[in-house]
């Protein structure tokens, strides 16, 4: 939430300055960014799970 708010450069920043300069492809570039980033963490963490915590 950081980086939308105070940033001057990264994804968040990204979409913001899309938003303001009315640029629709930036901002879906930048959204499509964060959803590919979300999912290759989350499949990290599930890898980290099944290897650490065993049941």
């Amino acid at each position: 939430m950081g980086e939308f708010l105070v940033s001057k450069q990264g994804v968040g920043y990204l979409i913001i300055y899309g938003t303001q300069i009315f640029n629709m492809n930036l901002v879906m570039a930048g959204i499509v960014i964060l959803v590919i980033m979300s999912i290759v963490l989350y499949k990290m963490v599930l890898l980290f799970e099944k290897k650490y915590c065993k049941n």
